[in-house]
């Protein structure tokens, strides 16, 4: 027998965690408060997998096995990403807090400095003290230009999927990991019951790879939810939101097929899919407990992945970002593309 090719394992990894490598670069990796969300997150599933680990604890070994270790599991992680985004909601309220008296105290400083130039200008004509006060205030549009970039990242799309990356990511290298470092060393390729045509290292590697994404859709979800439950909008759910306000738009007069309330009761139900998705993603798994069980359990998982996005997409489609968060994007593009169309 030889030792598993360093092709075999090198595939499988790339397989396996590029959905969190890929996000981890593209997104996260240049913005340090994106960073944070990252690891706090990542910190939040190992939480909930310790949590799921102590409820078995006085359960006997003997009844550890097979689907009734699922249900606690999922309710674990839903618990645990409830909790991440509402103290996420805490730690923004601070940081937002501290952007508007920062902004606060920036404009009376400009108001300050424009009553002493209107002063020193007394004695000169119009035209000078306009282009007096011009030359005050151009710095400070410069100056705010910070926090408005600041505010521009710290929305619910960047964050959730910063957060669904780490959370994602987590679970891949406890679920994969172990086999992966395993495999490397091990003499031979190992087969199991499970799918006795394909190495163990293909089967598991796709496995991580469906729920990684799902764990990205299911951290969004969580975002939505949560962002409806603690802003209760009351606000009629068919209403078409003009472009900018709110994430992609939708053509007037077309509904989607499933579309979330745009209240406190939209957020419940984004919070019950994303916690029957996940229960229904673990149940997939189930027959790999049988012989070449990989043949129903994989395209199953795949199928409760692929109907989790549709219904994650139509559902939220125009409006997953609050009034406010759509409103500053939207008022940040204008501005960008004025300075472009400046340059």
């Amino acid at each position: 027998a030889t030792m598993t090719t360093p092709a075999l394992s090198a595939g499988c990894a790339l397989l396996a965690f590029s959905p969190s490598l890929s996000l981890l670069f593209l997104i996260a990796y240049q913005k340090s408060q994106l960073i944070i969300i990252v690891t706090t997150s990542a910190f939040a599933f190992l939480l909930s997998s310790l949590l799921a680990s102590l409820l078995w604890l006085p359960v006997p070994a003997s009844l550890r096995t097979g689907p009734l270790i699922i249900p606690p599991a999922v309710v674990c992680q839903f618990l645990l990403r409830c909790g991440f985004v509402k103290v996420y909601h805490r730690v923004e309220a601070v940081i937002q807090k501290s952007i508007r008296k920062h902004e606060r105290h920036e404009a009376e400083q400009v108001r300050r400095r424009q009553e002493q130039q209107r002063q020193e200008n007394n004695n000169e004509n119009h035209n000078r003290a306009e282009e007096g006060a011009d030359n005050v205030a151009a710095p400070t549009s410069a100056g705010l230009s910070e926090t408005a970039k600041l505010r521009l990242e710290l929305n619910d799309w960047s964050c959730g999927i910063a957060a669904g990356n780490g959370f994602g990511g987590m679970h891949a290298v406890l679920l994969y990991g172990t086999l992966l470092a395993s495999e490397s060393s091990a003499v031979g390729t190992l087969y199991q019951d499970s799918c006795s045509f394909m190495p163990s290292l293909v089967n598991s590697a796709i496995i991580a790879f469906l729920f990684s994404i799902l764990d990205m859709i299911l951290m969004l979800l969580t975002f939505y939810g949560m962002r409806r439950r603690k802003d209760g909008y009351a606000r009629n759910s068919v209403n078409v939101r003009p472009e900018g306000s709110g994430g992609a738009s939708v053509c007037a007069g077309r509904i989607p097929l499933l579309r979330f309330p745009d209240t406190a009761w939209g957020g419940n139900l984004a919070l019950i899919v994303a916690f029957f998705a996940h229960l229904a993603a673990g149940f997939a798994t189930v027959p790999n407990l049988k012989q070449n069980g990989c043949l129903v359990s994989l395209p199953a998982l795949a199928g409760v992945v692929g109907l989790t996005a549709i219904i994650f997409v139509s559902g939220v489609s125009g409006h997953f970002l609050p009034d406010i968060q759509g409103r500053r994007m939207g008022q940040n593009g204008l501005a960008a593309e004025a300075m472009r169309h400046e340059d």
